[in-house]
């Protein structure tokens, strides 16, 4: 048994990394960071004080190339992200990336299948695939709990980029920073990481690098969720959007039929409200969840409804990689499904912009 344990290098240190993967990371036991990576110098030289890691690199390349690596893991903005796992594949490397997979769908495609012709781990960063309670409702759906399953609906809300049209600038940085400071003192992060922290320069809110609006940025993780419960790719996709205002889409509404014959349904709402409601529809029954209210999922199959209790427990989302990668557990957030959300992605925004349905071409086999 390898009891060395894994090393990794960290592309990108930013609020994700620092309040969430390395702790992560370093709380399996199974692993250390040994290099990190990040182009602003003096925000490099913080976080490697503060990480007390050995190595530190304002060029991703260069860490891949000089640091003794076996895994990385890629916290960077959405437009970089597949540039960056093909490179540590071609190295030899395991890959934990934050979705999405890439920006397109070619780029997706051809990224999921160099991972799969790799003997490597890359796991996709989407927060459901973790949760107890959804693999315990997945599998149940798969083992036939409502039968043969007819349609997917979801529903997603989130205060974000309403941010960007509704408040002056001073009281913007205001608002941004005050929703970015829990987060790093829950994770005992020092003060001087987030004084900085204004929608000038933050990815989060540039289009470009993010591939979109509220949809690409935040609720790629509730359509990775809807696929997942559908249980196979989109082949067709048709979806409406009003940008209400702002730059970007703030309202999306989808609908898509997948390869199964399953007909999936989203609304994506950038509001005040942070809510997330599913529901499965099948032959027998349906399931029903709701994460406002405590995380609570049931099954509906006539009379009571029946509250479905995990017979998995959580993982974070590190943890499920290490495990993959250095003791062969399942790959709990693949590369090909990261693909395929970006596929049903990128359709979605192309008929919105163009009035039409959109069919969706996938690699054959695939």
């Amino acid at each position: 048994m390898d009891t060395q344990p894994l090393r990794v290098g960290v592309i990108g240190v930013g609020m994700i990394a620092l309040i969430a993967r390395i702790p992560e990371l370093r709380e399996t036991g199974k692993a250390e960071v040994v290099a990190i990576c990040r182009r602003d110098a003096a925000a490099l030289e913080r976080a490697q004080e503060f990480l007390q890691v050995p190595e530190a690199y304002t060029d991703w390349r260069e860490m891949l190339d000089r640091a003794a690596l076996d895994a990385v893991l890629i916290c960077t903005p959405h437009h970089l992200h597949c540039e960056q796992m093909l490179a540590a594949l071609e190295r030899g490397l395991h890959v934990f990336l934050e979705k999405p997979l890439a920006l397109v769908p070619a780029d997706a495609w051809s990224a999921a299948q160099a991972a799969e012709r790799s003997d490597r781990v890359v796991t996709i960063g989407c927060g459901s695939r973790f949760n107890g309670l959804w693999r315990t409702a997945v599998r149940a759906v798969r083992e036939g709990a409502v039968g043969p399953v007819r349609q997917v609906a979801v529903a997603l809300s989130y205060p974000r980029r309403w941010l960007e049209s509704e408040l002056e600038p001073e009281a913007l940085r205001d608002t941004v920073r005050s929703m970015a400071l829990p987060f790093y003192e829950r994770a005992g992060v020092p003060g001087h990481f987030y004084e900085d922290w204004t929608v000038e320069g933050n990815w989060h809110f540039d289009p470009v690098r993010v591939g979109g609006g509220a949809l690409a940025n935040v609720g790629l993780h509730g359509l990775d969720l809807a696929l997942w419960l559908g249980g196979a790719p989109p082949v067709e996709v048709s979806a409406l959007s009003d940008a209400a205002g702002a730059s970007v889409e703030r309202f999306m509404s989808v609908h898509a039929r997948l390869a199964n014959g399953v007909l999936l349904s989203l609304t994506s709402a950038d509001m005040r409200v942070d809510s997330r409601r599913v529901a499965v529809y099948g032959d027998h029954g349906m399931l029903t969840g709701d994460t406002t209210s405590g995380g609570r999922i049931y099954l509906h199959r006539g009379g009571d409804a029946e509250e479905i209790e995990p017979n998995v427990g959580d993982v974070s989302a590190c943890e499920a990689f290490v495990s993959a990668a250095k003791e062969g557990a399942p790959n709990l957030s693949p590369a090909r499904d990261g693909a395929y959300a970006v596929a049903l992605l990128e359709a979605a925004y192309r008929s919105a912009g163009e009035g039409r349905m959109v069919r969706v071409e996938r690699p054959q086999g695939w």
